[in-house]
């Protein structure tokens, strides 16, 4: 009966991908080799490319693109629950990596033609957000803006906890950890450590993480 059900859930995806295919313009590409699950995709401009990868999972997402030339991707066996996605502007990416878990509310946010990028085998836990930019210009006394957006490069076999928000320009080093409720501004450039704290820092190195209760 298991087997049976297990089918039954992947033929109903497929159908609901098909669905999804039509919803996108013939301006713009969607190839889902995984499943999409009661997702909603809003996807308005040219040259724009969705794709889900075989194995990969999506429930419950929405994904969003408002410009040009943008790229959303989700590797093998990767996962996402409750996900949103949004991209403005062009030339952006969001891409998350082979067996990566996002577990949660996980709103994404990318502008201004930068990337966010994740790694394989992470673990994300729910009501995490990340920013690439701040969505309204800062400027100096003659008028010129000082807030750029960057890019959040996230590293492979990476644990972020319930609650933290990454900020434009963050990279996070391999085998590494973020503490729940942690809020990092700046690159964490060495790799096996605990980062935790508001702002987040360095607590623990030295160490690695496994997804199993050993």
């Amino acid at each position: 009966m298991k087997i049976l059900a297990k089918k039954l859930i992947r033929k109903l995806a497929r159908i609901y991908n098909l669905r999804y295919l039509f919803s996108v313009n013939k301006d713009n590409s969607l190839k889902a080799e995984g499943l999409l699950w009661r997702c909603k995709i809003t996807c308005k401009g040219k040259g724009n490319k969705i794709i889900i990868k075989k194995n990969a999972l999506l429930r419950n997402c929405h994904l969003v693109i408002y410009g040009n030339d943008n790229l959303i991707e989700f590797g093998e066996r990767a996962s996402c629950h409750k996900g949103e996605i949004w991209i403005e502007d062009d030339n952006n990416k969001v891409t998350v990596g082979d067996r990566t878990g996002l577990c949660g509310k996980i709103p994404l946010a990318c502008i201004e033609g930068t990337r966010i990028q994740i790694g394989e085998d992470c673990l994300f836990s729910s009501d995490i957000v990340f920013r690439t930019g701040d969505s309204h210009s800062v400027l100096d006394s003659e008028g010129k803006r000082i807030n750029p957006s960057k890019s959040i490069i996230i590293g492979n076999h990476v644990w972020v906890g319930n609650r933290v928000m990454i900020g434009k320009g963050v990279e996070i080093a391999n085998d590494s950890i973020v503490g729940m409720g942690s809020v990092v501004t700046k690159s964490i450039g060495e790799g096996n450590v605990v980062i935790a704290g508001v702002p987040a820092k360095i607590c623990k190195k030295d160490i690695n993480w496994s997804s199993k209760r050993i």
